[in-house]
C-alpha cells in the first residue's frame, strides 16, 4: 500500500461525515478539511438538518423525508484552469488500472454535466481514489490510468490526487453530485488574479484542487419547480442564490440564502415557485449577492446554464428537482489567461 500525500488524507477525513450525511438525507459537501476535534457523528448530525447556512439555509423548520432511490451519479467539471478535464478512479487501496473517465479522450469540457451509472464506472464494494487528468489530453488516448497515476504521465499532462471516496457514497439510495473544483495548475498558470480565479489557497507551486461531493435532494412538490444551489467555486465567498424571473417587474426569488463553499442547500429544497412565473427563460437569470444585503454581485443567463447540463428549456418543468451549479472565479472577475468565470450549470436532481 503506497501512502497518501497529506492532502489527500485531509480531504478523506472530510469526507467520512459525507457518507453518513447521504444515507440521512444531507445535503452539504465540503471542499476544506474538518477541525481535527470534530467527530464523524457531530458533523453528520449537525450538518444533516435543515438550517444550516453551510447548507445553503433553511428550509422553515419544515420536516420532509428524503426519499429512497436507486443511486445515481453526476458530474460536474468543476476545475478552472483547464478547458476539459478526465477523472481516474482508482481503487484504493489495492490500486489497479481502470480506463479514465470519459472514454473519449477529448473529456469533461469545464462546466459541462454528465450522468453515470456509478454501477458501470466503478469497482464494486471498493473504496477509490479520484484523480483528475487535464492538460494536452490527446496524450491519454490508449492509456489507462495505472499509466497515468504511477509517474509515467506523458509530458503536457497534469495529473492532479483529490480524494478517497468510500465505496458507500456510490451505493446510498441517493442522488450524488461530484464536482472537481480549484485549479490543478499548469505551465503558466499564475497571474495577479490567481486566487480569484482558483480559490484562496493556491499557488502555482501549489495548486488546489478539489471536490464538492453532496447528495442532491430529490423532494419535488405537484406545481413547482424544486431548486436547490451548489457552490463548487472555490473562490467564491458565501453568497445568496436568487432567481430573477424573465418577466417585466419579476422579483428575485431567494433560493439558498447563504450558501458557503462545499455546500448545498437548502434542504427542503426551494418549493416556491412556479415554472409559469418566470415568463421568459431566455431572460430569466441567476444572480448572486452578498448574504442578507441588495448588493448584486453576479447575474447569469438560466437558459446557459440548461444547456451546459444537457438540458432544453422543455426540460425545466413543474414537478422536478433541479440544482444550480456553481463553478468558476469569483464574482466579478472575467475570464483570464488560463481561468473562467463564474459560470452555472443546472443538472437534474432526480435524473
Amino acid at each position: 500500500m503506497t501512502a497518501l500525500p497529506r492532502q489527500t488524507k485531509i480531504l478523506l477525513a472530510a469526507l467520512v461525515p459525507l457518507v453518513f450525511g447521504l444515507e440521512a438525507g444531507c445535503a452539504e459537501g465540503t471542499d476544506a478539511p474538518l477541525p481535527p476535534t470534530t467527530s464523524a457523528s457531530s458533523s453528520a448530525s449537525s450538518s444533516s438538518g435543515a438550517g444550516g447556512g453551510g447548507a445553503g439555509g433553511a428550509g422553515g423548520g419544515e420536516v420532509v423525508p428524503e426519499p429512497d432511490a436507486p443511486p445515481v451519479l453526476t458530474i460536474v467539471n468543476g476545475v478552472n484552469d483547464h478547458e476539459a478535464i478526465r477523472l481516474c478512479f482508482v481503487p484504493y487501496p489495492d490500486g489497479g488500472d481502470p480506463a479514465p473517465y470519459p472514454a473519449d479522450p477529448a473529456g469533461l469540457a469545464f462546466a459541462a454535466a454528465a450522468r453515470v451509472d456509478p454501477a458501470m464506472l466503478l469497482p464494486a464494494d471498493e473504496d477509490v481514489y479520484l484523480y483528475v487528468i487535464a492538460g494536452d489530453l490527446t496524450k491519454t488516448k490508449d492509456l489507462g490510468c495505472a499509466t497515468l497515476t504511477e509517474g509515467n504521465t506523458p509530458a503536457g499532462v497534469v495529473v492532479a490526487p483529490v480524494a478517497v471516496i468510500p465505496a458507500s457514497a456510490f451505493v446510498a439510495k441517493r442522488s450524488l453530485l461530484l464536482v472537481p473544483t480549484g485549479c490543478v495548475g499548469g505551465p503558466g498558470h499564475t497571474d495577479p488574479l490567481e486566487r480569484e480565479a482558483c480559490g484562496p489557497t493556491y499557488s502555482a507551486n501549489a495548486p488546489n484542487p478539489g471536490l464538492l461531493a453532496a447528495a442532491m435532494s430529490r423532494v419535488t412538490a405537484e406545481g413547482h419547480l424544486s431548486l436547490q444551489a451548489a457552490h463548487a467555486a472555490q473562490p467564491m465567498p458565501s453568497v445568496d442564490v436568487r432567481l430573477v424571473p424573465g418577466t417585466e417587474g419579476g422579483m428575485p426569488q431567494q433560493v439558498a440564502p447563504s450558501l458557503t463553499a462545499g455546500a448545498v442547500g437548502p434542504f427542503p429544497p426551494f418549493r416556491q415557485v412556479a415554472r409559469f412565473e418566470l415568463g421568459s427563460i431566455a431572460q430569466t437569470e441567476i444572480l448572486t449577492f452578498v448574504p442578507g444585503q441588495f448588493v448584486k454581485t453576479s447575474a447569469s443567463p438560466l437558459d446557459a446554464a440548461l444547456a451546459r447540463g444537457g438540458l432544453t428549456q422543455a426540460d425545466f418543468e413543474d414537478g422536478r428537482a433541479f440544482t444550480f451549479v456553481a463553478v468558476g472565479a469569483q464574482p466579478g472577475i472575467a475570464a483570464g489567461a488560463f481561468w473562467h468565470a463564474l459560470t452555472w450549470t443546472v443538472v437534474r436532481s432526480d435524473p
